[in-house]
């Protein structure tokens, strides 16, 4: 890939610091004569001027700390390098003679040549060729030296102890083309070396005769200066004509494209950026002077992510450029001819990441991130603001992909009002809101209503899969599991599920969509695994599925409670298309012989078994269970022997349902008898089931074939007498004081005389009529008084409500609300009463005392007719008035304590405002009170009594001026944020009439909205705050 096409950014900035001493009589970096420099530690730099005087500069101080004269004269220093430990190696030259290299240890501050730690002398033939590459190992035991004629000099020994080495040429190069880079690999045994047409590596351990180990390139070498070694010294880099190449020491290379015209320098700064410096002069190598007019520009490529991240122009010649490392940043510093270093630092992560999302390059900005392993959440975030981008561009599929990756940073409603309000017609919309939303419900992240608007969106994409995997991968806990979960297992957890009040979704609503679209097995699948009441199932069962048998077959597998209460509600619809099976399952039920049985899956049954079973009709239930008992399954019919496990519930409950049915009902109606026989239930149930068979029998009797028209009569004379030996036994055992038996209701059969008349059946018999009790207001249902008072007032006279009132006046107080204008409908009810005293004293006293009215209704009511006198209310009159003028006296004293403590503040806010009033401030002996140590200048003081060192406080941006500095005072700054909160929702308060609207409208306000308005207007709903805080 060319370099031409390489994104650039600024990922590096650039500080130029300029030698303070420029121009003067002692320069530092900026010495014409400066011919090597080198980098040292703790930000110091080491530099060679006057051809033999080495100095040491502090750069935090800029000031020169060390100064002395290293070689004799006619010597000139071409190389420095900063070692561990406070050395430096040296390299001086002079035309004649040997190269010398000195090891100083500057800690012994060195003061003249001969204070050396310890020294080298590199023998070149007659000494006529300069240095022109040299690398030196970190443990100065192996130094490689290249010279202009071709020859490479390797030097093996303790050099840093002084111990003595040993010198050899591994290398002459044949046509005599000078060494131009020279470099150790990281452990020293092999050696980079390159001249100006080819590219070697050399082993420094073992004899070599004078051959290199590896040829790395025949056909073209590096110019000087162009190459360098990666950061982990195991590979060569070098910036030739139209290609950066990267060698190993094996002979393995990859390469660049890249077109920099005129490259000067290369530097490895980490293991991805390299700095390259381009320009349109070549300097002195040697001396390292470079025409002060000429400029160079720096590069720096990202080899990984194949960017540019940096192009500068530098108005000068850049003579030199090194890393220096401080305070654990590493820097990268270029001297150039003008005196000025150039010192080149990474700008931060967040701030790259600015720079790529201005871009909107939202892909570069994530791989980033993801190099620098970046803190999740920021992650997220510049998803969404990548994910809002492909939105913007309608690429709205991209976008919803984007969105379900960084869900813990995404607002849900924001999401959704994009793709399910903006774009409701937009199928591909409703399928990425789909998409978002089931993702959301993976993670944990959801909550009913999304669960309920994914459903509602699966329904109008008619997605039946979808609809099918939500049900069988979303449990009754509300998680979304990875395997579908099977309908056999749904009941494992029922008891933790019908307890809890967790609401998943809303089942209703869905429900109703499923069914409306035409989903009706989807339907039956989410109520049956998601409802709470068993009548939704068995509706959707026999309405929308119109599957008789399995819904039959379900109410058989419910608790007796929930069979119960799904046949009160569709026990009528079932004997309608199942009668015989559905007229089983309720003698079972109501005879106490019920026992769940397990539900298997839906099951479709065959019409015509359902029209076999609906023709079969019984006249008895003898006749019904012998039947049942051979053609059907003998688990589900109950035996005669079986014993009740539970208390049964009364059978008058499903009395209605055998409207029309009357074979049906009678062989229900013998069973429950038969039961009652053996197990000796109350007599005064057994006297309802009698009465209703009688009645049956008896219209049977009348309406059936003449064949059996006897055999009915006959029936219904048994069940008379039956019911007169129920009558007399009762009777006896209520006169008996010796019985344990105790009777709730009195046994009465005078319906069956009733039923008997009707019916022209003469009776030879008479009617003992049964007492019942009298107790006044014994049957009242305490739990609907307001109703049972109701409907006393319209059936019985003014005496028996007041003493209803008395009697449950304190147990429900709104009986007095209502008893009030009806007491006051007539004077003769009035009358009846007592008169106003007893309404006084028995109805408004008590209104009054338990604020169930105020004072204007209760006016209203007794205004509303002719029946009260002023006399009524007047000391109710002369009491309000008093306590509302008492009131208004002490809102006045409020208001003047109020206005007061306003006048006091305005005035102490005045003064802390104005600028040009001085301020008394007690400086001596106060301590800082943030590091809690005596002030010193500089001081930040506040108007709130509060002083600071400025240090100890963090600068924020002024708003005022840009040359101004902000504090706040970190004591006050929460009661600061407090008063700009309530500023800003007075604020909000004058610019939002809706809320005005909105708590205007509420129903607890509708009766006293003046308090609303005024409530407002005291939160400043009508002023504008003119006050910066």
């Amino acid at each position: 890939m060319s370099f031409n096409s390489w994104r650039q950014f600024q990922f590096f900035e650039n500080v130029p610091i300029k030698d303070p001493n420029l121009a003067g009589d002692s320069p530092l970096y900026s010495d014409p004569t400066l011919s090597a420099v080198s980098p040292s530690i703790e930000n110091k730099l080491i530099i060679a001027v006057q051809a033999r005087v080495i100095k040491l500069i502090d750069l935090n101080q800029s000031e020169m700390m060390m100064e002395f004269v290293a070689y004799p004269e006619n010597f000139q220093i071409t190389y420095l390098k900063g070692m561990r430990n406070n050395f430096v190696i040296s390299v001086g030259e002079q035309l004649g003679l040997p190269c010398l290299i000195k090891l100083w240890k500057l800690d012994k501050r060195p003061t003249d040549e001969f204070d050396f730690h310890s020294m080298i002398e590199i023998k070149n033939g007659k000494n006529t060729s300069p240095v022109s590459a040299i690398s030196i190992s970190d443990d100065l035991t192996c130094i490689v030296i290249g010279f202009a004629n071709g020859r490479i000099v390797l030097v093996r020994g303790d050099i840093l102890h002084d111990r003595g080495s040993r010198q050899r040429v591994i290398y002459e190069d044949p046509t005599r083309e000078p060494i131009t880079s020279l470099f150790l690999d990281r452990e020293c045994n092999s050696c980079f070396a390159a001249t100006t047409s080819k590219i070697y590596v050399f082993s420094t351990t073992g004899r070599n005769s004078g051959m290199p180990d590896v040829t790395l390139s025949s056909d073209s070498g590096v110019d000087l200066n162009c190459s360098c070694l990666s950061v982990d010294k195991r590979e060569l880099i070098c910036c030739k004509k139209n290609s950066l190449d990267f060698y190993k020491p094996n002979g393995e290379k990859r390469s660049l494209i890249i077109d920099i015209p005129l490259k000067k320098r290369i530097h490895a700064i980490d293991e991805h950026n390299i700095a390259i410096v381009s320009g349109t002069e070549a300097p002195n190598q040697t001396a390292l002077h470079v025409k002060p007019d000429s400029s160079n520009r720096l590069i720096i490529l990202d080899t990984k992510n194949m960017f540019v991240t940096m192009n500068v122009l530098i108005a000068s010649a850049v003579i030199d450029m090194f890393l220096t490392t401080y305070k654990r940043v590493t820097s990268l510093f270029l001297l150039t001819s003008d005196g000025t270093i150039h010192k080149i630092n990474e700008k931060s992560i967040d701030d790259k990441l600015q720079i790529v999302q201005q871009k909107e390059l939202f892909t570069i900005a994530l791989e980033l991130a993801k190099q620098n392993h970046l803190d999740e959440k920021k992650v997220q975030k510049i998803r969404k603001a990548y994910a809002d981008h492909l939105y913007k561009n309608n690429l709205k599929t991209e976008a919803i992909e984007e969105y379900v990756k960084c869900l813990d940073v995404t607002e849900t409603s924001e999401i959704i009002s994009k793709f399910g309000i903006e774009n409701t017609t937009s199928t591909t919309d409703v399928a990425n809101l789909a998409y978002y939303l089931i993702s959301m419900i993976k993670k944990g992240a959801s909550n009913a209503d999304h669960i309920s608007l994914l459903l509602i969106a699966l329904v109008k994409l008619k997605d039946k899969e979808g609809i099918d995997s939500f049900i069988s991968h979303f449990s009754r806990s509300g998680r979304y599991l990875e395997e579908p979960e099977e309908e056999d297992n749904w009941d494992e957890d029922d008891e933790t599920y019908f307890f809890s009040d967790l609401k998943l979704f809303d089942l209703g609503l869905t429900l109703k969509l499923l069914k409306d679209s035409g989903f009706p097995t989807q339907c039956y699948h989410l109520a049956r695994k998601f409802s709470k009441d068993p009548t939704v199932i068995v509706d959707i069962l026999l309405s929308t599925l119109n599957d008789a048998h399995s819904a039959l077959r379900y109410i058989r597998s419910l608790p007796v409670d929930d069979t119960l209460r799904a046949l009160l509600v569709f026990s009528k619809r079932l004997l309608d298309k199942l009668p015989n099976d559905t007229n089983i399952l309720l003698i079972e039920l109501f005879t106490g012989k019920y026992k769940p049985a397990k539900y298997d899956k839906l099951q479709r049954t065959a019409d015509n078994k359902c029209e076999n079973d609906t023709k079969k009709v019984f006249y008895s239930y003898k006749a019904f269970m012998n039947y049942m008992y051979n053609v059907t399954d003998k688990s589900n019919v109950p035996r005669v022997d079986d014993i009740p496990t539970y208390h049964p519930p009364k059978p008058a409950l499903v009395f209605t349902s055998f409207i029309n049915k009357p074979f049906e009902f009678l062989v229900f109606l013998e069973a429950c008898l038969e039961s009652y026989n053996e197990f000796q239930g109350f007599d005064y149930d057994k006297q309802l089931i009698l009465t209703t068979l009688y009645d049956i029998y008896l219209s049977l009797a009348k309406d059936d074939a003449k064949e059996r028209r006897a055999d009915w009569k006959f029936k219904a004379a048994k069940v008379l007498d039956e019911s007169k030996k129920l009558v007399t036994a009762s009777g006896a055992s209520e006169k008996s004081v010796t019985t344990g038996k105790s009777h709730t209701k009195a046994i009465d059969n005078s319906l069956m005389m009733l039923i008997s008349h009707i019916n022209d059946v003469d009776l030879y018999s008479t009617n003992d009529s049964v007492s019942k009790s009298n107790a006044e207001f014994a049957n009242v249902d305490e739990k609907n008084l307001t109703d049972a008072f109701r409907s006393i007032i319209l059936t019985s006279d003014s005496k028996t409500v007041l003493r209803f009132l008395e009697k449950f006046g304190a147990q429900e107080n709104p009986l007095y609300v209502i008893a009030l204008p009806y007491f006051l409908s007539s004077k003769s009810i009035l009358k009846e009463i007592g008169g106003e005293s007893a309404l006084k004293e028995k109805v408004l006293k008590k209104i009054m005392e338990l604020d169930l009215m105020p004072i204007l209704d209760i006016l209203q009511v007794v205004g509303s007719s002719n029946v009260a006198t002023f006399g009524l209310v007047q000391e109710l009159l002369i009491h309000h008035i008093e306590a509302e003028d008492e009131e208004i006296r002490n809102n006045q004293l409020l208001v003047e304590s109020y206005q007061s403590e306003l006048l006091e503040k305005s005035t102490k806010l005045d003064s802390l405002m104005d600028k040009d009033k001085p301020i008394n401030m007690q400086m001596k002996n106060r301590a800082c009170h943030m590091c809690h140590t005596m002030l010193a200048l500089p001081i930040v003081y506040f108007k709130c009594g509060h002083a600071y060192h400025q240090r100890c406080l963090n600068e924020e941006e002024s708003a005022l001026a840009d040359s101004e500095k902000l504090f706040r005072c970190p004591q006050c700054i929460v009661e600061l944020e407090a008063a700009g909160n309530m500023m800003r929702a007075q604020n909000e308060s004058t610019k939002q009439a809706e809320l005005l609207k909105l708590a205007l409208s509420k129903e607890e306000n509708g009766k006293d909205r003046f308090k609303v308005i005024t409530e407002f207007i005291g939160r400043g709903a009508l002023e504008t705050s003119k006050v910066i805080l």
